[in-house]
């Protein structure tokens, strides 16, 4: 899909200089073990919302993002309530995700988004294995946008396997509102066997979000298959450098989320206390490529 004749990134920021894109932040999916993800491996305590924003902190960075492994639906306004309070103290912006675009569910979200001073909305098209189609995924979207627009709060939509990233980035065109951009997650197309040129080519221009899922591509047990596995990011194969040379050139600014996928160790203590390192190791890192600010 060409580039001829797209709008510049609707993130794009007067305040950019040299080529710097936007803040390096963290959120539940930096740390699944400890929010329990996984059901069947949950902490005797799980991170609330008020314990992210902590984590946050602790890291030095000042953007938290709050997704559906975490879902702010689910929690009650007083956690809600002490996650701003601990944020707004020391200036760490916030922004909050789901999954789904059915208007009621995503103007549930915009209510939360406005308690908590949220300018972002990051959604997906559907749940794993059972992904809307794009017309409905457009129609939905168009019943909202004009909420949004007035609240002065984005969606950003992410690409998962379950879409080609020329269909998303030919949605975002089409629909053409401000409020409306892209969150863009490499890693997730790899998933659908799209290259890197592809993926950043079709969705670069549209980024209002990224997320970073570092992996290098490992042989099977048996030498039968390979798999993704996930690392501290610049320890594995993401294209970092190309990734933000991209989001310059279409003079994006975008907060950039990262997000974990650490092995299980002996047991689930050692298993977040590697997701915690792994987490410090990858905001550092990205700190020095000098992209990016925390």
């Amino acid at each position: 899909m060409s580039n001829a004749g797209r709008s510049k990134c609707p993130a794009e920021s007067e305040e950019m200089s040299g080529k710097t894109i936007g803040k390096i932040g963290v959120g539940s999916w930096t740390f699944p073990w400890a929010v329990g993800t996984i059901s069947n491996h949950r902490p005797e305590h799980v991170l609330d919302p008020l314990a992210v924003v902590q984590r946050a902190k602790e890291l030095g960075v000042h953007v938290v993002q709050f997704l559906d492994n975490l879902p702010l639906s689910a929690c009650d306004g007083e956690a809600i309530a002490r996650a701003s309070k601990l944020a707004a103290q020391h200036n760490i912006e916030i922004e909050i995700g789901t999954r789904g675009t059915e208007p009621e569910h995503l103007l549930r979200y915009l209510e939360i988004a406005e308690k908590m001073g949220t300018r972002l909305i990051r959604t997906m098209g559907g749940w794993h294995g059972a992904p809307a189609s794009l017309k409905e995924v457009s129609a939905n979207l168009l019943k909202v946008l004009p909420s949004f627009r007035d609240a002065g709060v984005r969606i950003a939509l992410e690409n998962y396997e379950a879409y080609r990233t020329s269909d998303l980035a030919a949605l975002v065109a089409e629909i053409n509102h401000p409020t409306l951009g892209i969150c863009l997650d490499l890693t997730n197309s790899y998933g659908a066997l799209e290259n890197t040129d592809e993926i950043l080519g079709n969705l670069a221009p549209f980024t209002i979000s990224v997320h970073l899922k570092e992996f290098a591509v490992e042989r099977l047990d048996f030498l039968m298959g390979f798999a993704f596995r996930g690392k501290p990011i610049g320890q594995g194969v993401l294209p970092l450098v190309k990734i933000f040379e991209a989001l310059a050139a279409a003079s994006c600014q975008a907060n950039v989320i990262v997000e974990q996928w650490p092995p299980f160790q002996e047991d689930l203590a050692k298993t977040m206390e590697l997701e915690f390192n792994w987490a410090r190791q990858s905001v550092e890192h990205l700190a020095a490529m000098g992209y990016l600010t925390k």
